[in-house]
């Protein structure tokens, strides 16, 4: 009887290892392949091989850029040592211009300046307010005012507090509050690799207005990009270890409501809502696990993918690949897809910055 009972406990053990085994698979993408496939002509963007993980459009089509960002084990590999933390500009307008460095005053914002998730707010008058989180010493979002005749931001305040601790994205919602995620539970290296490898759901969004925060969405795998629906009643929150979209449900009080998941079988990583007609685009890693190991490089290059969601709302949404690299093209790490007038501009963690037309019919 005993050894029936050992044998039970081993089996119900056994399936519940190799069950967790299989769901790292699956999210790393172990045994994905990755093809090639580009939406049209494609070339990459000068002087921009530091990074540009997220990218945030105005409506006057002009895009924000975040680079140098480094990630949390790698702040003394020499690799990183020499990457300058810098927002860009990029106008889509005059897409051969390339890419402009943004000044910031003052320049002592600088000297703690790690910039990883943008979102852009613009209020009635005109005024563009960039939100940027900061992965300096103590997370935090800093809140610019963009100024296009100097081409400069300038800085308005940082928001600080205690629910903000590890942040990767920001999503505007007034000219001083904003939703945030948080990507991890923890802080410390290890037990940050010990929360991603045991697929803890300590993961959650955050809302800030006023000095004040509250977590409003708490046990996800991993909260990275997040973005509005062009009318500001949806949240989009983006799991690249779930694998998908979750779509949440805006409330008065800004508390969000469960609606549905989208499920895009990849790691998805920022957001990007197109303002016309609300369809999301999506920077991707196709093999997570290469990317998160190697963070690319010549002997283990990691995919870059760009999803296209149509009809995000609804019961039926369309995935569409538009873009896929599995690293030989020399784009790794793809972190954000930002479409507008018929071009797309992808972004990559720590690498370059893609510049496409789309010529394939949408």
């Amino acid at each position: 009887m005993a050894g029936k009972l050992v044998l039970a406990l081993v089996a119900v053990l056994s399936a519940v290892v190799l069950n967790h085994v299989a769901k790292i698979i699956s999210a790393a993408g172990m045994l994905k392949h990755v093809y090639n496939h580009v939406p049209g002509t494609c070339r990459f963007v000068p002087g921009v091989d530091q990074g540009s993980e997220d990218i945030e459009l105005t409506s006057s089509g002009l895009a924000f850029i975040s680079s140098g960002l480094v990630p949390p084990g790698f702040i003394l590999d020499p690799v990183y040592l020499s990457f300058e933390q810098r927002i860009l500009t990029f106008d889509f307008k005059k897409p051969t211009e390339g890419a402009k460095t943004v000044n910031i005053v003052p320049e002592s914002v600088k000297e703690d300046f790690m910039p990883h998730g943008l979102s852009v707010y613009e209020d009635d008058s005109g005024e563009v307010r960039l939100f940027v989180v900061n992965n300096g010493k103590g997370d935090r979002v800093e809140i610019f005012r963009f100024d296009a005749d100097s081409n400069s931001l300038h800085h308005v305040k940082s928001v600080k507090h205690p629910l903000l601790y590890s942040l990767n994205d920001v999503v505007a919602t007034g000219p001083e509050s904003f939703y945030a995620t948080n990507d991890k539970y923890t802080t410390g290296l290890y037990s940050r690799m010990a929360e991603t490898w045991l697929l803890l759901p300590w993961s959650n969004v955050v809302y800030c207005s006023g000095g004040e925060a509250t977590i409003v969405v708490d046990g996800l795998l991993y909260a990275n990009g997040i973005n509005l629906s062009p009318e500001g009643k949806l949240v989009y929150v983006a799991n690249p270890t779930a694998g998908g979209v979750t779509v949440y449900h805006r409330q008065n009080d800004n508390t969000l409501r469960f609606s549905h998941d989208i499920a895009a079988h990849t790691g998805v990583d920022n957001v990007f809502v197109d303002p016309t007609t609300g369809d999301l685009w999506l920077g991707a890693h196709p093999q997570g696990i290469h990317f998160s190991i190697h963070m690319g490089n010549a002997s283990h290059p990691c995919g870059s993918q760009v999803l296209r969601i149509e009809n995000p709302a609804g019961e039926n949404p369309r995935i569409t690949e538009m873009y896929s690299d599995d690293g030989r093209a020399g784009l790794w790490g793809s972190s954000v897809g930002c479409y507008h007038n018929k071009q797309l501009l992808i972004g990559t963690v720590n690498h370059r910055l893609m510049h496409c037309t789309v010529d394939v019919s949408l």
